[in-house]
């Protein structure tokens, strides 16, 4: 049996790995800074960027090395054209490494584009230089297209605030459950773990807070012997922990304002239309699917045939090549956070001289390829041709997601 999608098959080898065939290429990496100088105790961006050269690019990885005594990684987020993060990413901030991979659907990539963004915290003051490794990757199918000698550096220095008070502490704040601000995770309790940059005045206390509010002044008090604690949402969306300490002297810290983004709810049940329940041997399966998610939003949809396993692909799929019997097609919709949503629905295929008593006029493929070719055939029209095929992609799968309802509905009462 063969399956033909609009979207790309994505496999878990995206991890990038030693098996990739390694030969130098056009494709050049850098970050978005040389030099950068912050103040003990701020937070910088350092964005990474992929140009392409016309090689092709589908899937690139980025490590990145830094100085783990004078930085701390917060997170990583997604820009630019490689959207979905793939399989085995990390950040370590005991080694003091970033390794984040991501590829795209939206076929080879020859332009460039920012790929990921880095959140620093200043730990110390003293210089530091974050460098991308000769690991960094940039993959066209299957094969290095990466110049390694365009990998770049930047060096930082860490300065001590001039109206800083150097007796007052600092507090850093992460969580090992919500691991960054950027994700959503569907854990609706959070473990919240802090450490004290300290000054030259002991704390005495801490004082926190959960809630939706971005700049609470928190209020609910902890002993100075506390560096975590966990907290619990009652209900979807972003939430705010916040954090201060009080010193022996009454003085109190910088409030830490850390957001955290929680999606605990399944999408909405799945619209699944076969577009025929009933075909011929030699003609082709066509299934649309489509749902929505109110918090973080559906990332991608999953089929599965039968007993086999779930495939990343798009709506409308093409199913050919089956051959007489029935075939049970499940359809999952992931969102941001994990939550998953099912549907399901069946074909039967007959063999070819079967008289399936079809209307005068049927034609199995009429409908799918006028809305495939108007998508993703070649575009010969301006700049915003691209953006005006989706939306009416979204209007077309919309009503055919009701014809198919009304045309099944109508085929069972037959």
């Amino acid at each position: 049996m063969k399956i033909l999608t609009s979207g790309i098959l994505i496999a878990f080898a995206l991890v990038i790995s030693p098996m990739t065939i390694h030969a130098a290429g056009g494709a050049t990496m850098s970050l978005s800074a040389s030099d950068v100088t912050v103040e003990r105790g701020d937070q910088f961006d350092l964005t990474v960027s992929v140009n392409a050269n016309n090689e092709g690019l589908d899937t690139v990885r980025s490590v990145v090395t830094f100085d783990p005594s004078v930085l701390r990684a917060q997170n990583v987020s997604l820009v630019g054209i490689f959207d979905r993060s793939a399989p085995g990413n990390y950040l370590d901030n005991g080694s003091g490494k970033v390794s984040w991979g991501a590829f795209t659907l939206e076929g080879p990539i020859n332009s460039s584009s920012e790929f990921i963004t880095i959140t620093f915290l200043a730990l110390e003051s003293g210089d530091a230089t974050v460098a991308l490794s000769s690991d960094s990757r940039a993959i066209s199918n299957g094969k290095e297209q990466i110049n390694v000698s365009s990998l770049t550096t930047t060096s930082v220095a860490v300065e001590n605030a001039a109206e800083a008070d150097p007796t007052l502490s600092l507090l850093v704040v992460s969580s090992t459950t919500h691991t960054n601000d950027v994700d959503w995770y569907s854990a609706t309790s959070a473990e919240i773990n802090w450490v004290e940059l300290a000054g030259d005045s002991t704390l005495s206390s801490y004082y926190y807070s959960f809630d939706k509010t971005s700049n609470t002044d928190p209020s609910r008090y902890l002993s100075s012997d506390t560096n975590s604690v966990t907290v619990s949402s009652d209900s979807d969306g972003v939430w705010y922990f916040h954090l201060k300490g009080v010193q022996a002297d009454g003085r109190e810290t910088k409030v830490i304002h850390r957001r955290v983004n929680i999606d605990n709810t399944v999408p909405n049940d799945i619209e699944l239309v076969a577009q025929d329940n009933r075909i011929l041997e030699g003609e082709s399966a066509w299934l649309t699917f489509a749902t929505t998610d109110e918090t973080s939003g559906v990332m991608q949809y999953q089929v599965a045939i039968n007993d086999s396993e779930f495939q990343v692909q798009a709506s409308p799929l093409e199913i050919s090549d089956l051959e007489a019997g029935t075939y049970f097609f499940r359809v999952s919709a992931l969102d941001r956070a994990g939550n998953t949503t099912y549907g399901s629905t069946s074909v039967r295929v007959y063999p070819p001289d079967t008289d399936l008593e079809r209307p005068e006029g049927f034609d199995d493929t009429s409908e799918i390829e006028g809305i495939v070719e108007g998508t993703f055939g070649d575009d010969d029209g301006d700049e915003t041709s691209g953006a005006t095929n989706y939306i009416l992609l979204s209007l077309i799968l919309g009503a055919l997601i009701v014809f198919g309802s009304i045309y099944a509905t109508k085929r069972k009462q037959d």
